[in-house]
């Protein structure tokens, strides 16, 4: 089985776990880069390893048996460049959102990509808005595989809609523009009037939430809403069953940041509550208006209350969206499909380079045609050599046979000195020979002498590294046993990388 080693932003239940830990006939292993970023004790185990800790990558792989580098993020895989370099590993970079525009991203992020495209193997965006977005930039479409994310359909069971007279509205994502919570609390507040026993759900946390609270004091939404912080997954999925509509109001932000495609959209399209979005970003490939339920312009409030007064209004057609919107996450969403064709896709990496690493080739590269021109020389060249042979051997006979009778000649004209020079040529030769078997002789010898002398320190250099491996090896078990008895869960949220879901 091969292993992976994946390079994520940080260790918690939101960052596409199953995409790492769940690829079939791969195992892997989790590395994030600095022990601050294991968010999440509970998922931490033997396989979850420090980048800040790995001082030699070829020693590392070599351990490891790592065949493929995955960087989960773009800047993450800028980062795994060396890494690969000093290895000669294919590296894939999957790319969720942000990390496609040039949304509050560092000087020469577009200049670091275009070099990602040019030594990076493969790049997995999660819609195909995302990899049209790639290619603008500069990447080879054929280095390009789009990879879904994908919804676990044992985890959310569909339901049939709520037919009593709740009309609880809910959105779930991280508290920042992209999102659009803002949007939905001004449309929520414009039909209030129609609909008084309404309520809105918000559940995330987040740089905007002070204003979010401001908002709804100033559009006095009262008791009808309602702002939770990061709940427990149990919970949430608890959430999202009791709702009676769900409403993602992505839009792009004022910076130019993006969603790919929601989880929390296919999450609920799963379980069966009728959801309402925007035309953003990869949204419509999820969600056809009008069929698995309704979309609306990005970032118009009015268009936005439109759809929820519509779908308040005609509870009678939801089990329509919803039964429509099941079968779409099951043939395009489903999570067992989806690492399935992730296997299939690093299954294009890993065999040329498993075969024979030396040859350095990538799929695509061998052209049948190509292939046989240049078979049909080589066979042609080892027929020309059983033909070349017996005319190298009849010339060498023949060379031979005119030198002996310039011999037979010579041995007449013994009066010319030149002919005593020459008849002393053979024992001359043989001194020759004598004494250049002597210095071999002795070369020889002195040849295996020094062999011997570098077999023993290879040896003694090769028990001395493996005494070192073994130490260093001892040491990062006992970090990672340190790392495992602290008692605290740190919240780093990186404000550069971070991110959920499809969005970062």
């Amino acid at each position: 089985m091969h292993t992976v080693m994946h390079l994520n932003l940080r260790v918690d239940p939101t960052q596409y776990i199953s995409q790492i830990r769940e690829v079939p006939d791969y195992d892997y292993i989790h590395m994030v880069r600095q022990p601050k970023y294991m968010i999440d004790l509970s998922l931490l185990n033997e396989k979850v390893h420090y980048l800040n800790e790995v001082f030699s990558p070829k020693e590392y792989v070599k351990r490891n048996n790592i065949s493929l580098l995955h960087a989960h993020h773009g800047q993450l895989g800028m980062l795994l460049l060396p890494f690969k370099e000093e290895t000669n590993l294919p590296l894939v970079t999957s790319i969720r959102g942000r990390d496609a525009t040039l949304a509050n991203q560092p000087i020469g992020y577009l200049d670091n990509m275009k070099m990602l495209f040019d030594r990076g193997e493969r790049f997995f965006p999660v819609c195909q808005y995302l990899a049209d977005r790639l290619i603008a930039w500069g990447c080879p479409s054929e280095k390009i595989r789009v990879l879904y994310g994908g919804v676990d359909l044992n985890e959310f069971k569909y339901r049939a809609p709520h037919k009593g007279d709740s009309q609880n509205i809910l959105s779930i994502g991280r508290l920042v523009e992209k999102k659009g919570h803002h949007i939905l609390m001004q449309a929520f507040q414009k039909i209030r009037g129609k609909f008084p026993n309404a309520t809105l759900t918000i559940i995330g946390r987040g740089e905007l939430e002070e204003y979010l609270i401001s908002l709804a004091n100033q559009l006095n939404l009262g008791d009808s809403f309602r702002l939770l912080n990061h709940l427990p997954k149990d919970q949430v999925r608890e959430q999202m069953t009791n709702a009676d509509i769900f409403c993602a109001a992505s839009l792009e932000a004022a910076d130019g940041d993006v969603e790919g495609i929601p989880n929390t959209l296919k999450e609920a399209m799963a379980i069966g509550v009728p959801v309402i979005s925007t035309n953003h970003a990869g949204i419509p490939e999820l969600i056809t208006n009008n069929k698995e339920g309704v979309l609306v312009q990005e970032n118009n409030e009015d268009e936005l209350a439109d759809a929820l007064e519509f779908m308040l209004s005609n509870r009678g057609i939801w089990e329509t969206y919803t039964v429509a919107a099941r079968q779409k996450v099951e043939r395009k969403f489903n999570l067992a499909q989806q690492l399935q064709q992730q296997a299939e896709f690093y299954d294009e990496l890993v065999a040329p380079y498993k075969v024979g690493k030396r040859y350095l080739i990538t799929p695509r590269q061998i052209d049948k045609k190509v292939l046989k021109e240049t078979l049909q020389p080589q066979q042609q060249g080892k027929d020309d050599a059983k033909t070349i042979a017996p005319r190298k051997k009849a010339e060498l006979a023949k060379k031979a046979l005119i030198y002996m009778q310039q011999l037979q000649q010579l041995q007449g004209l013994q009066e010319f000195p030149q002919l005593q020079q020459l008849k002393q040529v053979p024992q001359l030769q043989q001194q020759t020979k004598d004494k250049v078997k002597d210095e071999l002789v002795v070369s020889n010898k002195n040849e295996k002498k020094a062999k011997v002398q570098q077999r023993a320190k290879d040896q003694d250099e090769k028990i001395a590294s493996r005494k070192k491996e073994k130490k260093a090896h001892k040491a990062e078990k006992v970090k990672k046993a340190l790392y495992k008895l602290q008692k605290f869960q740190q919240q780093a949220i990186d404000e550069q990388l971070g991110g959920d879901h499809g969005g970062l």
